[in-house]
C-alpha cells in the first residue's frame, strides 16, 4: 500500500522517477545533481533512492542571517565564495631584464 500524502510530507524514499516528477526535472538533471553530491540521496545496491523528508528540507531555501553592522556603521560584507591568500606575483627574470632594459632607453 502506498500512502497519498503530498510529496514532501511522508517519510518514505523516493524513486528517481517519482523525485523527477516532484521536482519537475529530467532524470539526466537529477544524476547530475547526485554525481556532484548536490542533492541527498541513498544507494540501494545500484539503485538510486531519494528520502522525502531530506529532498524537502534540502529544497526549501535557507533563511539568511540577519546583516550584523560593525561599530562603525557600514554592512558586515560577507561572500559566498571562501578568501583565498593572495598570490604573489613572480616575473620570470627574463622579463624584468626587459623592463630594466626599457625603462634606461626612455630616460636617455
Amino acid at each position: 500500500m502506498t500512502s497519498e500524502l503530498p510529496y514532501g510530507q511522508g517519510s518514505r524514499m523516493l524513486e528517481l522517477a517519482e523525485l523527477c516528477e516532484w521536482l519537475n526535472i529530467k532524470p539526466r538533471h537529477a544524476r547530475k545533481l547526485v554525481e556532484r553530491g548536490a542533492i541527498p540521496y541513498r544507494k540501494v545496491g545500484r539503485l538510486l533512492r531519494f528520502s522525502e523528508a531530506e529532498v524537502e528540507q534540502w529544497s526549501r531555501p535557507r533563511p539568511r542571517r540577519s546583516e550584523v553592522r560593525p561599530e562603525g556603521g557600514q554592512p558586515a560584507s560577507v561572500s559566498a565564495i571562501p578568501r583565498r591568500p593572495r598570490a604573489r606575483v613572480v616575473l620570470p627574470k627574463s622579463l624584468i631584464d626587459q623592463e630594466a632594459g626599457h625603462g634606461q632607453r626612455q630616460s636617455a
